[in-house]
């Protein structure tokens, strides 16, 4: 049986991680994941939306932020002048360079997500190391 106390902790411990981030970095998780996406050279706007699951409408919005913060530009695709291509800029660049070495503190109820690649590794149950803290 699945553990809501446990989910919702994961919940509450998310918010306070994208809190610590937005007074940290100005950026919410979905600007960061974007251009976390971009920087993994993720670059047409539809590709975006369905690797962040976001609507495209949602999408629209996230980058029209980061477009005006300077951390992205957004031009007619070299490969297909009909579609639009996201890239990031300097500061975007360095702005995801300097958060992947981050002080953030990742809350504990979250750390479940750092796993190692070696076979084997297995998410916590549900109500044991998550439900914990």
């Amino acid at each position: 049986m699945i553990d809501l106390c446990a989910i919702r902790r994961i919940q509450t411990a998310l918010r306070r991680f994208e809190q610590s981030l937005r007074e940290q970095s100005g950026l919410t998780l979905n600007e960061a994941f974007c251009l976390c996406t971009l920087k993994r050279g993720v670059h047409e706007p539809g590709h975006i939306a369905r690797e962040l699951e976001l609507s495209p409408s949602r999408l629209s919005r996230v980058l029209d932020v980061l477009e005006q913060r300077g951390l992205i530009t957004r031009t007619i695709s070299p490969e297909d002048r009909r579609n639009i291509a996201v890239s990031l800029t300097e500061t975007g660049t360095e702005l995801v360079e300097k958060y992947q070495c981050s002080s953030i503190e990742l809350p504990e109820a979250l750390r479940f997500t750092q796993l190692s690649t070696q076979p084997g590794t297995e998410l916590p149950a549900m109500g044991t190391e998550l439900g914990d803290s």
